[in-house]
C-alpha cells in the first residue's frame, strides 16, 4: 500500500479522525513479515523467552480557571513540573526522562552488539501533553528507534485507546473511536510505515469486558482496526 502523509495536528488540535483508511494500512500489512526482516535473532531456536512492555500515560487536566468548559487542558506532567514542591511532583523530571530513555538505551545496546527488544505503549493524551509542553526531545528519541535502521527492529509499538478509556465501562461506540483516534495520532507522529508494524493492542488498566455483547464489540473493534493480538493479564 502506498504510504500516505497524515498530519499530526490540524488547527492546533491533535489529528484523531478523518483518515478512515488507516485501518486498511494495518490490514494490508498483515501480508508482510515485518519483524523477522534483517533480524539476526533465530527465533526458531529459542526455547523460552520473556517480553517487556512499557505502559506510558499522563492524563490531561484543566489548567486553572473556574469555568471547566473553557479552561485550557494541559498534561498532568506539566502540572507536576510547575509544582514540584507538592507531594511527589519532584519526580516530574524523572518521568520526562522515562518517556525518552528507550531512545538512549536501544542505540547504546545495539551499538554494543546486543539485540534488545521492547514493546511500547504511549497514550494519545501523553503524546499530546508532551508536544504541548514542547518536549520535542522525547519525540526525537522515539522517532530514532521507531523509524531508523537498525533500531526500529528492536521496538514493537502497541495500540491503545487514545484517552486511556477503560473497555468495560466505556460505551462500545466511544471505545471504537478511542482506538481509531490513537491510530490517527500515531500515524501523524511516526508515519504510516511505522503504523504497519503495529499488531498488538494494550487495553487500559488491562481491563477486559465481562458482558458477552461488550466483549464481542471489543474484539470486533480490534479486528476491524487491524490488530491481531491483545495483551491480557495472566
Amino acid at each position: 500500500m502506498k504510504f500516505q502523509q497524515v498530519p499530526e495536528y490540524i488547527d492546533g488540535l491533535p489529528n484523531i479522525s478523518g483518515s478512515e483508511d488507516l485501518s486498511e494500512v494495518m490490514k494490508s500489512a498483515l501480508k508482510k513479515n515485518v519483524f523477522t526482516k534483517n533480524n539476526p535473532v533465530q527465533f526458531d531456536k529459542i526455547r523460552s523467552a520473556t517480553a517487556i512492555a512499557l505502559h506510558m500515560h499522563q492524563p490531561l487536566i484543566p489548567a486553572g480557571g473556574s469555568d471547566l468548559r473553557t479552561a485550557d487542558l494541559i498534561s498532568n506532567l506539566q502540572y507536576m513540573m510547575e509544582n514540584q514542591g507538592i507531594g511527589d511532583n519532584h519526580n516530574a523530571p524523572v518521568f520526562h526522562w522515562c518517556y525518552k530513555r528507550m531512545g538512549e538505551f536501544i542505540p547504546q545496546l545495539m551499538n554494543e552488539g546486543k539485540e534488545p527488544r521492547v514493546m511500547l505503549e504511549y497514550s494519545g493524551t501523553l503524546f499530546h501533553g508532551l508536544r504541548k509542553m514542547g518536549l520535542n526531545d522525547v519525540f526525537d528519541n522515539l522517532q530514532l528507534i521507531t523509524r531508523e535502521e537498525p533500531y526500529k527492529r528492536a521496538v514493537e509499538w502497541l495500540g491503545c485507546p487514545w484517552g486511556h478509556a477503560v473497555a468495560p465501562s466505556t460505551p462500545v461506540q466511544d471505545y471504537r473511536l478511542q482506538v481509531k483516534a490513537w491510530l490517527h495520532h500515531f500515524a501523524g507522529i511516526f508515519g504510516t510505515e511505522a503504523l504497519e508494524r503495529v499488531r498488538g493492542f494494550s487495553p487500559s488498566e488491562m481491563a477486559l469486558p465481562n458482558h458477552p455483547d461488550t466483549a464481542y464489540e471489543f474484539v470486533k473493534t480490534l479486528v476491524d482496526c487491524g490488530f491481531t493480538w491483545v495483551l491480557v493479564q495472566e
